[in-house]
């Protein structure tokens, strides 16, 4: 993926989801909240996060412990299955937080070598994006106490829209650098 085409994604997708939240706060409130317990959410995120990882894992090279691959993918499928079955509670979140992670390396991938000016913004969103993985998926109902917060006033969901749609704009004037 380019770096033009990345920005592009992240600057559409910022601004729908941002425009969401500022035009239609009862509509992402009451879908955030079934999705951090919707068995449904948990399944879906959960396994497609899931088998984006064991991709990865079957594109091991010789110096990252490629002869093992296979061990490492019978070995990551095995808990991939389990927590399907075991961990239940909130298991959207984490997936949420996986596909936080793979979509960051290819974010990342894509600004890789380019001039500093271009790519800034977009890096700045993917570094926001790693750190949220970090604590939506080590604790997972943080994401129940930030929607909780977020709702807890009627301003504050139209706020946070309005941040992360000038953010997608920003990030798409980027394209005109």
């Amino acid at each position: 993926m380019s770096l033009r085409l990345a920005e592009l994604l992240v600057g559409i997708s910022l601004v729908f989801v941002g425009s969401v939240f500022v035009f239609r706060r009862k509509y992402c409130e009451r879908f955030l909240r079934k999705f951090l317990r919707s068995e449904f959410a948990n399944t879906a995120t959960f396994t497609l996060a899931g088998a984006w990882f064991l991709g990865h894992v079957l594109t091991l090279r010789e110096s990252d412990f490629g002869q093992y691959k296979y061990l490492f993918f019978i070995f990551f499928l095995t808990i991939i299955l389990i927590a399907l079955v075991k961990i239940r509670d909130f298991l959207s979140v984490r997936g949420a937080a996986i596909f936080a992670f793979l979509l960051s390396n290819e974010l990342l991938k894509a600004a890789y070598m380019q001039p500093e000016q271009s790519r800034l913004i977009l890096v700045t969103f993917v570094y926001v994006m790693i750190i949220a993985g970090m604590v939506f998926g080590g604790w997972p109902y943080k994401g129940r106490d930030f929607v909780n917060f977020l709702f807890s006033r009627p301003t504050r969901p139209y706020l946070f829209g309005l941040l992360v749609t000038c953010y997608g704009i920003l990030v798409l004037t980027t394209l005109f650098w």
